[in-house]
């Protein structure tokens, strides 16, 4: 993907691009087709989970919009999935300028969930979820894997990692607006 990348303008479309370019037309066209249902199937999981965050979110403070489960859900997903069409309608250049907006919002998350890992718990109810925080028994308890069976099926690493790996795309996601990069040459 460097090298592609390096040895070459990268016009808009990102990885496909890079594929088509580098398989030609009749490879690039079939990967592509299936890379784009692999993308929206990856959107569609991302909204749910959003959507499952935001839920949860709302009944921590006992809020509902309609009934506080499905419903609820269905509609934060289809509000979202509106903002995200509205997002590609605009076009990519609007979308590489607002990541930086989304890097610090990212940032504030991450700085906040270590602040609150070292404050600890705050009442019984946190730690009767599950949140204990920095606690070494913990880390005795959790260190090594148990998997254990569930409804009859026997997990292992790799069953419990195709549930993670989805969330591991950032690779693509820089790919994806390499043609949003801008060529220096030195002489």
């Amino acid at each position: 993907m460097a090298a592609i990348s390096t040895n070459g303008i990268i016009k808009g479309g990102g990885t496909y691009y890079m594929i088509s370019r580098s398989l030609g037309p009749e490879f690039g066209g079939s990967i592509g087709l299936i890379f784009s249902l692999a993308n929206a199937v990856a959107c569609a999981m991302y909204v749910v989970g959003f959507c499952e965050s935001i839920t949860s979110l709302m009944e921590t403070f006992s809020a509902s919009i309609v009934d506080g489960q499905t419903n609820d859900r269905r509609i934060i997903g289809a509000v979202t999935i509106f903002v995200l069409l509205c997002i590609v309608v605009v076009g990519m250049e609007w979308e590489a300028k607002a990541q930086l907006f989304l890097l610090v919002i990212l940032l504030v998350a991450i700085f906040d969930f270590i602040i609150g890992t070292f404050i600890g718990p705050q009442t019984e109810l946190a730690q009767a979820r599950g949140f204990v925080g920095f606690d070494l028994n913990v880390t005795n308890t959790n260190f090594f894997p148990d998997f254990r069976p569930k409804n009859g099926v026997n997990h292992d690493f790799f069953s419990v990692f195709s549930i993670f790996f989805p969330a591991a795309t950032g690779i693509l996601a820089g790919a994806n607006i390499s043609g949003d990069l801008k060529v220096k040459i030195i002489i």
